[in-house]
């Protein structure tokens, strides 16, 4: 019987990859094995992911050659913000911006990243106010934003500036705020969920925890019941999809998964472990805390071996995570976002006394 005592042994969690793929201007986008592969360039989407890693690691182990990599990742994001406030997120190696705006999720995740590192005590300021600025510029634009896993981004930022008890160039309170963007979320899984189908759309994509955990994050400020029910029954559904057998297998991104159809099993990708390890741990400090831990736990396994071809994605000597699995087996390139979110995984379940690991 699989139990949250099963752990036998403490992962080792390395920068060394994350630092390899970072040069003098940002984190490269993607690599080929191991290698960076320069074509590809930078995005703001996987700095803002970075900067996130260097945050939590400096919070729980202090070590002082993370603010390195932090000040790195966010001399990138100051590069990237427009002055009229909104991110570039993609951009070539000679670091030219290779679109006119970013997406909304870039938007999204520069929130949340900037949030946390303007409300962390941890950091000097000398870091944490050129992070205020960003924001202060950004929050114009924050109430526009209308899809949901980028709100969902703004609402994990919201919760990075309790500490600070207000948002930077926002009148809202975070409550006024939180209210807000759950709102827009509710409206979406109002409109396509059924007794069957307990959803936000029409088909289960990339991200999917993510949803569930925005309405828990909703009800958390707001203590609004209609927030947690919708809450629950998507993250009830999903969970009904992606655990099987004591493992977490998630949605695989070879056609995903769309009412009426069947749910496709390949590619795995790390992205879905992170956010499902995250919801659970938020889900079980509203309802059922000892099987909620039990999920997260099994997502952070599915990185370590646990998982439906017995492999270890996350390489404990460098640090870095293979790009997903396929039928065949590991995807083995080991790009930006697939190692970020392990790093994250291994950091959140550190915080969360799930998993003990020995940062190097």
């Amino acid at each position: 019987m699989f139990s949250l005592k099963t752990r036998k042994r403490t992962p080792v969690l390395r920068l060394d990859y994350l630092a390899a793929l970072t040069d003098h201007f940002g984190l490269y986008q993607h690599a080929v094995f191991g290698v960076p592969d320069l074509r590809h360039g930078y995005t703001t989407d996987d700095v803002a992911r970075a900067l996130l890693v260097t945050i939590r690691h400096f919070e729980l182990f202090g070590k002082p050659r993370v603010l390195q990599l932090a000040r790195r990742y966010l001399s990138f994001l100051q590069w990237a913000q427009r002055p009229d406030g909104l991110f570039h997120n993609l951009f070539a190696i000679d670091c030219k911006p290779l679109d006119e705006v970013g997406s909304e999720d870039c938007q999204g995740r520069a929130f949340w990243a900037l949030s946390a590192l303007f409300a962390s005590s941890c950091f000097p300021r000398e870091l944490r106010e050129p992070a205020r600025r960003m924001l202060e510029k950004l929050a114009p634009h924050l109430l526009s934003l209308h899809h949901p896993r980028p709100i969902g981004f703004l609402l994990e930022g919201l919760r990075e500036l309790v500490p600070e008890g207000a948002v930077p160039g926002v009148e809202l309170s975070i409550t006024e705020c939180a209210s807000i963007f759950g709102e827009k979320i509710l409206r979406h899984y109002r409109e396509h969920s059924d007794p069957l189908w307990r959803w936000f759309d029409e088909v289960l994509t990339w991200g999917n925890a993510l949803l569930p955990l925005a309405l828990f994050t909703a009800y958390e400020f707001t203590e609004d019941r209609g927030f947690f029910k919708a809450a629950r029954e998507s993250f009830e559904f999903l969970s009904s999809q992606v655990f099987m057998d004591s493992m977490f297998v998630p949605i695989g991104n070879r056609g995903w998964y769309r009412k009426g159809g069947k749910r496709a099993l390949f590619d795995q990708q790390p992205i879905e472990a992170f956010w499902m390890l995250v919801a659970s741990l938020r889900a079980s400090k509203f309802y059922d805390p000892e099987r909620n831990r039990r999920r997260a736990l099994l997502s952070l396994e599915w990185f370590l071996g646990r998982n439906v071809h017995h492999l270890s994605l996350y390489d404990e000597a460098t640090g870095s995570c293979a790009d997903g699995l396929t039928p065949s087996g590991l995807n083995e390139n080991r790009g930006a976002e697939s190692t970020i979110v392990c790093l994250l995984s291994l950091l959140f379940a550190h915080k969360a006394g799930l998993s003990r690991v020995k940062a190097l």
